[in-house]
This record gives structure tokens, C-alpha cells and sequence, in this order.
């Protein structure tokens, strides 16, 4: 019999656990249950999701298992890869009378275990775990899913989050579409500015009109055409700003 330690260097970077690391913790975990000194292969670089069987060292360590061999690994999701891959090479594990040890579920996944008699949960605890292990398989797919959608709402023009800017509003698909209200008030700030009022008079007369609270610096991005200006609050809150731009001279009121 043999005792073959798997270490996974995942490619990816929420994955990755240091080769030491893992070789103590497999190493620990033999000694805990009188298993001899794990020959351990690693497999750099990984991808989560590509089965065991076509790993380069995945395969290798298929190829070289005999019945009553043990195999130990750090985390289950490292080498079950899918509910359907994980299905597969469990039963091909159980066929062959090799035990697949993962240290994060605490014990043998493939064999049933003798064990000495005591108070136990059933198999629901360890269903739990198998299932949570295979989501982490699965969310990095559903991550790149997400980020396609989102580059493809953008390519469309759609309104992906964030503070709508003064001036606009959000339409049923998602789109900004100028809001009627707000775009009266950027056209009286833009006679106000040709009047020469500064952008904090402006700022003030938006409040004491309106009662819209927008900063200086958020009138003088709308007045120079920019869409950014912010939100604006009615009648509460405060905005800041700096860098105004004060007329030098403008008509008396």
C-alpha cells in the first residue's frame, strides 16, 4: 500500500495555498490516523475546474493507484472539480478500492470507514460540505458570467450603477434618459453663467430657488458641459468643492 499526497498550486490567486503549507497539513494528517509518510506530487499552475484525470500530474497519479492505496489531499474542490467529474472519479476511486482523503471534509471520501462506535450526524454534514466545496468550483464561472454581462450592458449604453448625475434619470431598460425637471435648471444655470455669476452664486441661487443643494464645483462640471456634476439633494445634506472660478465682473442684479 501507498500513501500519495496531492498539492495543488491553483493558477488562480483566491486558491492558492503555499506548497509547505500544504505538505505539513496533509503530512499532520497521515500521522494523526498511522498512515505512513505521504510521496507527494505537485501540480503547479492548476485550473480548479479541469478534471483530475487531464491534469499532468493529475493523470500520473491516476495511472500509478493499486488497490488499498490511500490518497490525501488538502481540499475536496481541488480535485472533484464539478458535481459530474466528482461523481466519476469517486466511483472509478471505489471501483478500485483506493481511498481519497480530504482534509478539509476530515476524512475518507470514496470507501466506506470502519469506526468505533459513537454519536454521529449522519451523512448530512458531510453533504453540506461536499456541495459547498463544489460551489467554489462553480463561482468563478458565474464571476465571469456577471463581468460578460456587465461589458455588454456597456457596449449597449446601459446605466451600470453608481450616483445618477444631475440631470438624468435611469429609464425602464436601463438606460439614462434626461430628466425634464433637472434639465430646466442646468439650462438656468447656463443663462446665469453667461450673466456672469460665479459658480457659488449659482450654487446658492440653486438652493434658495430650487432647493436644490448642489456644489460649486458640481455647477462648474455642468456648466462646462460634463454629465458628472452629481447628485444634488433637495433641502438637506451639504456638497463641497473647490477650485471656483469666480467672474471677474458680471452684471448688476
Amino acid at each position: 500500500m501507498q500513501v500519495l499526497g496531492y498539492i495543488f498550486l491553483a493558477r488562480d490567486r483566491s486558491q492558492l495555498v503555499a506548497e509547505a503549507e500544504q505538505a505539513a497539513a496533509i503530512s499532520t494528517y497521515c500521522r494523526d490516523l498511522g498512515l505512513s509518510a505521504p510521496r507527494c506530487l505537485v501540480e503547479e499552475h492548476g485550473h480548479v475546474k479541469r478534471p483530475l484525470r487531464l491534469r499532468q500530474r493529475g493523470k500520473e497519479l491516476l495511472a500509478q493507484l493499486s488497490p488499498g492505496d490511500e490518497v490525501v489531499v488538502l481540499r475536496a474542490a481541488w480535485v472533484l472539480s464539478s458535481a459530474f467529474e466528482g461523481e466519476r472519479l469517486l466511483q472509478q476511486l471505489r471501483e478500485g478500492g483506493i481511498a481519497l482523503h480530504c482534509v478539509d471534509l476530515g476524512g475518507n471520501i470514496s470507501l466506506p470507514e470502519k469506526r468505533r462506535l459513537q454519536v454521529s450526524e449522519g451523512p448530512a454534514s458531510l453533504v453540506a460540505k461536499l456541495l459547498a466545496a463544489l460551489t467554489v468550483c462553480e463561482r468563478g464561472g458565474q464571476g465571469r458570467a456577471i463581468r460578460t454581462a456587465k461589458r455588454h450592458g456597456r457596449d449597449l449604453g446601459k446605466y451600470l450603477g453608481g450616483p445618477v448625475p444631475f440631470g438624468w434619470e435611469v429609464d425602464g431598460g436601463g438606460f439614462l434618459t434626461p430628466h425634464e425637471g433637472q434639465q430646466r435648471i442646468i439650462e438656468a444655470m447656463h443663462v446665469l453663467r453667461r450673466e456672469r455669476w460665479s459658480y457659488r452664486e449659482i450654487s446658492r441661487k440653486l438652493l434658495e430657488e430650487y432647493g436644490v443643494r448642489l456644489s460649486h464645483e458640481g455647477v462648474r462640471r455642468l456648466c462646462s458641459g460634463g454629465r458628472d456634476g452629481g447628485s444634488a439633494t433637495r433641502g438637506q445634506g451639504t456638497s463641497s468643492g473647490a477650485g471656483e472660478e469666480v467672474a471677474r465682473e458680471r452684471h448688476p442684479r
